[in-house]
């Protein structure tokens, strides 16, 4: 298929997509998504119909269900354990499996050819702990496995989805108190690539950057990464590209930006990068970085509202959503302008959240459904 016209800047594309979208309002078929609004299933794209290519992606943030800020901001060592205890408890408290049940619904009802997922995390403890002694033998014992546990709520959905590419970013081991023991808990964090069934994936990537935040209290690093695979849908190949870029400093978002651009600048297939950027659209150092890099942010051209994707409480209960800022986008370089494009949020509307309350994940998911001649 002949691909040389590219998406190299804006007014073009959105002339484009703004008459495609007036034609489907007026005869009824598309509706907003972006806000409180729902699209009914039989308005919903068939990613497995014959007829024009079509491309569905996904990025999701699933949120490892604590935030780290209170450990990583200790002023005493001392601290350490108490706050690492109260972090292992918001994670237990959020309930994964039930949040990866909705996270799960959500993906089939879109069925994405291709999602990438961040915050996918490992939670394991050793009892009783060595490291307040100095030790350094590993936890082992699995309290959670959020892929295992998300890829059987998949399955019980009855879809086929494989698990692509996988890079491990920190993986890191501190005592907290419980009860009246010192246990050793142990967070190791993914980012995934997520495969359809019918989709071919070869030349799979994974990369840690190269600038990466140094906690010096605690003599840590917190390592970020990348992970890309080549993705065969329709006959068509991408190159598909999925990120979590630094959330706690602008400057190493930035160079980690620049460091995945640098990565694939003389990439010729059309590439798709989407994740958890955290950099806020439109005004962002990091997003900026990327549109002057030639990247496209579909969500900027294809629909209307805000897009929000961040962030509900902490402990996930906030009885109404808290997303004010759009941290989570879908780019595309190197590729045809599309006959339509429809994106959406998802995981970020009252009826999503569980029976318990919480919400499914801390950001909402976000999803671009493109279609080519």
């Amino acid at each position: 298929m002949n691909r040389s016209k590219k998406l190299n800047f804006y007014s073009k594309f959105s002339k484009s997509v703004s008459a495609v979208k007036i034609a489907f309002l007026l005869l009824g078929v598309l509706v907003s998504f972006s806000g409180c609004e729902k699209i009914t299933a039989p308005m919903l794209p068939d990613t497995t119909a014959p007829g024009p290519e079509q491309l569905t992606v996904m990025t999701y943030n699933v949120y490892v269900g604590g935030s780290v800020d209170t450990v990583l901001s200790v002023e005493n060592l001392l601290q350490v354990p108490t706050e690492v205890g109260n972090v292992y408890n918001s994670i237990i408290a959020s309930d994964f499996p039930g949040r990866a049940a909705t996270i799960a619904s959500s993906i089939k009802t879109y069925q994405p050819h291709l999602i990438g997922l961040q915050e996918i995390s490992l939670i394991r403890t050793q009892t009783p702990g060595d490291r307040i002694a100095g030790g350094t033998v590993p936890a082992e014992e699995v309290v959670i496995d959020f892929l295992q546990v998300l890829m059987d709520a998949l399955r019980t959905e009855g879809l086929d989805y494989k698990v692509a590419a996988q890079v491990q970013n920190i993986d890191v081991e501190m005592p907290m108190f419980a009860e009246t023991s010192i246990v050793d808990a142990r967070l190791t964090d993914s980012d995934v690539i997520l495969a359809r069934g019918d989709v071919a994936v070869s030349r799979p990537v994974t990369v840690n950057y190269t600038s990466a935040l140094t906690i010096e209290m605690l003599a840590l690093e917190i390592p970020r990464g990348y992970t890309a695979v080549d993705a065969t849908v329709n006959g068509v190949t991408y190159r598909f590209v999925n990120t979590h870029l630094e959330a706690f400093s602008p400057e190493l978002r930035v160079a980690q930006t620049q460091e995945l651009v640098d990565a694939f600048s003389d990439e010729t297939l059309p590439i798709i990068v989407l994740g958890d950027f955290n950099t806020r659209a439109p005004h962002g150092l990091a997003y900026q970085t990327l549109l002057s890099a030639g990247y496209v942010d579909v969500w900027q051209m294809g629909s209307e509202g805000t897009g929000n994707t961040c962030c509900q409480d902490g402990n996930l209960l906030n009885a109404v959503s808290a997303h004010s800022v759009r941290i989570d986008q879908i780019f595309v370089r190197n590729l045809k302008l599309p006959v339509s494009i429809m994106t959406y949020t998802v995981g970020d509307k009252p009826s999503d959240r569980l029976v318990s309350g919480l919400w499914p994940s801390d950001h909402a998911g976000v999803i671009a459904h493109l279609v080519f001649e």
